[in-house]
Protein backbone atom coordinates (compact mmCIF):
# COMPACT_ATOMS: atom_id res chain seq x y z
CA UNK A 1 0.00 0.00 0.00
CA UNK A 2 1.14 3.28 -1.25
CA UNK A 3 0.97 6.08 1.23
CA UNK A 4 0.96 9.50 0.20
CA UNK A 5 0.29 12.69 2.64
CA UNK A 6 -2.26 15.21 1.14
CA UNK A 7 -2.02 18.45 3.35
CA UNK A 8 -3.99 21.26 0.62
CA UNK A 9 -5.37 21.34 -3.10
CA UNK A 10 -1.71 21.74 -4.25
CA UNK A 11 -0.84 18.56 -3.01
CA UNK A 12 -4.16 16.74 -4.34
CA UNK A 13 -3.41 18.46 -7.94
CA UNK A 14 0.13 17.50 -7.56
CA UNK A 15 -1.24 13.62 -7.15
CA UNK A 16 -3.76 13.90 -9.50
CA UNK A 17 -1.45 14.43 -11.67
CA UNK A 18 1.27 11.61 -11.17
CA UNK A 19 -1.77 9.31 -11.12
CA UNK A 20 -2.97 10.88 -14.61
CA UNK A 21 0.37 10.50 -16.29
CA UNK A 22 0.48 6.75 -15.20
CA UNK A 23 -2.95 5.41 -15.93
CA UNK A 24 -3.41 4.05 -19.16
CA UNK A 25 -5.67 5.95 -21.76
CA UNK A 26 -7.25 4.57 -25.08
CA UNK A 27 -5.45 5.33 -28.17
CA UNK A 28 -8.36 7.00 -29.49
CA UNK A 29 -11.95 8.92 -28.00
CA UNK A 30 -14.72 6.07 -27.86
CA UNK A 31 -17.62 7.75 -30.13
CA UNK A 32 -20.88 8.46 -28.81
CA UNK A 33 -24.04 7.24 -29.66
CA UNK A 34 -25.00 9.85 -32.21
CA UNK A 35 -22.01 9.30 -34.00
CA UNK A 36 -22.34 5.89 -35.24
CA UNK A 37 -24.29 5.98 -38.35
CA UNK A 38 -27.67 4.21 -39.06
CA UNK A 39 -27.88 0.49 -40.80
CA UNK A 40 -28.14 0.94 -44.51
CA UNK A 41 -29.04 -2.31 -47.61
CA UNK A 42 -31.75 -4.65 -46.92
CA UNK A 43 -33.13 -6.46 -44.36
CA UNK A 44 -32.54 -3.43 -41.65
CA UNK A 45 -35.10 -3.26 -38.88
CA UNK A 46 -35.48 0.20 -37.14
CA UNK A 47 -35.50 -0.35 -33.21
CA UNK A 48 -36.77 2.33 -30.74
CA UNK A 49 -35.97 2.42 -27.44
CA UNK A 50 -38.87 3.59 -25.18
CA UNK A 51 -36.66 3.04 -21.82
CA UNK A 52 -39.55 -0.16 -20.77
CA UNK A 53 -37.29 -3.17 -20.82
CA UNK A 54 -39.16 -5.01 -22.98
CA UNK A 55 -39.15 -5.55 -27.62
CA UNK A 56 -42.01 -5.48 -29.04
CA UNK A 57 -42.76 -7.87 -31.78
CA UNK A 58 -45.27 -7.94 -34.71
CA UNK A 59 -46.52 -11.12 -36.17
CA UNK A 60 -46.92 -9.55 -39.81
CA UNK A 61 -43.52 -8.14 -39.77
CA UNK A 62 -42.34 -11.53 -38.93
CA UNK A 63 -43.85 -13.10 -41.46
CA UNK A 64 -43.23 -10.23 -44.02
CA UNK A 65 -39.34 -10.83 -42.96
CA UNK A 66 -39.35 -15.01 -43.39
CA UNK A 67 -42.08 -14.13 -46.87
CA UNK A 68 -38.45 -12.27 -48.21
CA UNK A 69 -36.24 -14.84 -46.51
CA UNK A 70 -38.36 -17.34 -48.52
CA UNK A 71 -37.75 -15.71 -51.72
CA UNK A 72 -33.84 -15.37 -50.98
CA UNK A 73 -33.68 -18.80 -50.16
CA UNK A 74 -35.63 -19.70 -53.90
CA UNK A 75 -32.81 -17.67 -55.54
CA UNK A 76 -29.83 -19.14 -53.74
CA UNK A 77 -31.49 -22.60 -54.89
CA UNK A 78 -31.16 -21.67 -58.40
CA UNK A 79 -28.21 -20.74 -57.99
CA UNK A 80 -27.18 -24.37 -57.09
CA UNK A 81 -28.79 -26.03 -59.62
CA UNK A 82 -27.05 -23.55 -61.93
CA UNK A 83 -23.51 -24.13 -60.30
CA UNK A 84 -24.39 -27.79 -61.06
CA UNK A 85 -23.21 -27.07 -65.19
CA UNK A 86 -20.01 -25.65 -63.53
CA UNK A 87 -18.39 -28.80 -61.85
CA UNK A 88 -18.67 -30.49 -65.33
CA UNK A 89 -14.80 -30.57 -67.19
CA UNK A 90 -13.68 -27.84 -69.52
CA UNK A 91 -12.57 -29.07 -73.05
CA UNK A 92 -8.37 -28.39 -72.50
CA UNK A 93 -7.94 -25.88 -75.02
CA UNK A 94 -4.17 -25.04 -77.08
CA UNK A 95 -2.83 -22.93 -74.51
CA UNK A 96 0.24 -24.10 -71.81
CA UNK A 97 -1.76 -23.43 -68.80
CA UNK A 98 -4.85 -24.81 -70.26
CA UNK A 99 -4.74 -28.51 -68.32
CA UNK A 100 -3.93 -26.42 -65.10
CA UNK A 101 -6.73 -23.98 -65.42
CA UNK A 102 -9.17 -27.20 -66.34
CA UNK A 103 -8.38 -28.30 -62.81
CA UNK A 104 -8.77 -25.03 -61.30
CA UNK A 105 -12.40 -24.94 -62.49
CA UNK A 106 -13.04 -28.24 -61.67
CA UNK A 107 -12.08 -27.37 -58.08
CA UNK A 108 -13.91 -24.11 -58.30
CA UNK A 109 -17.26 -25.77 -59.47
CA UNK A 110 -17.05 -28.84 -56.80
CA UNK A 111 -19.82 -29.61 -54.07
CA UNK A 112 -16.47 -30.45 -52.27
CA UNK A 113 -15.21 -26.92 -52.09
CA UNK A 114 -16.03 -24.98 -54.94
CA UNK A 115 -19.30 -22.22 -55.60
CA UNK A 116 -21.47 -25.31 -54.79
CA UNK A 117 -20.20 -25.81 -51.64
CA UNK A 118 -20.09 -22.03 -50.62
CA UNK A 119 -23.64 -22.23 -51.81
CA UNK A 120 -24.79 -25.26 -50.08
CA UNK A 121 -23.74 -23.51 -46.96
CA UNK A 122 -25.71 -20.27 -47.32
CA UNK A 123 -28.82 -22.81 -47.64
CA UNK A 124 -27.95 -24.63 -44.63
CA UNK A 125 -27.53 -20.84 -42.64
CA UNK A 126 -30.68 -19.61 -44.03
CA UNK A 127 -32.42 -22.41 -43.24
CA UNK A 128 -31.06 -21.99 -39.52
CA UNK A 129 -32.08 -18.53 -39.54
CA UNK A 130 -35.79 -19.31 -40.77
CA UNK A 131 -36.27 -22.15 -38.20
CA UNK A 132 -35.33 -19.81 -35.77
CA UNK A 133 -37.48 -17.21 -36.69
CA UNK A 134 -40.35 -19.35 -36.98
CA UNK A 135 -39.29 -20.80 -33.21
CA UNK A 136 -39.14 -17.21 -32.32
CA UNK A 137 -42.72 -16.48 -34.18
CA UNK A 138 -44.62 -19.44 -32.87
CA UNK A 139 -43.24 -18.60 -28.95
CA UNK A 140 -44.47 -15.33 -29.34
CA UNK A 141 -47.84 -16.08 -30.87
CA UNK A 142 -47.98 -18.84 -27.94
CA UNK A 143 -47.58 -16.44 -25.10
CA UNK A 144 -49.33 -13.89 -26.33
CA UNK A 145 -52.33 -16.41 -26.83
CA UNK A 146 -51.85 -17.88 -23.06
CA UNK A 147 -51.38 -14.14 -21.62
CA UNK A 148 -55.11 -13.35 -23.24
CA UNK A 149 -56.65 -16.45 -22.03
CA UNK A 150 -55.38 -15.89 -18.57
CA UNK A 151 -56.56 -12.25 -18.75
CA UNK A 152 -59.79 -13.44 -20.01
CA UNK A 153 -60.56 -16.07 -16.96
CA UNK A 154 -59.09 -13.31 -14.52
CA UNK A 155 -61.70 -10.65 -15.80
CA UNK A 156 -64.52 -13.57 -16.10
CA UNK A 157 -64.08 -14.51 -12.22
CA UNK A 158 -63.85 -10.72 -11.72
CA UNK A 159 -67.49 -10.28 -13.53
CA UNK A 160 -68.49 -13.05 -11.37
CA UNK A 161 -68.23 -11.61 -8.18
CA UNK A 162 -65.12 -13.46 -7.64
CA UNK A 163 -61.37 -12.27 -6.21
CA UNK A 164 -58.44 -12.30 -7.98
Amino acid sequence: MSSHRVSDWDDARSLHKQFAKSEHKPARRVQDAASVHDPSGAGNAELVADDSGTIELDPAEIAAADAELAQRQDELAGYLRQAGQLASPLKDGSSPVAEHLRKAFEVRGSADGGVQATLQQYLDELSALRDAIHAASTGLVQQEDSAHEALGALHNRMGDGGTA
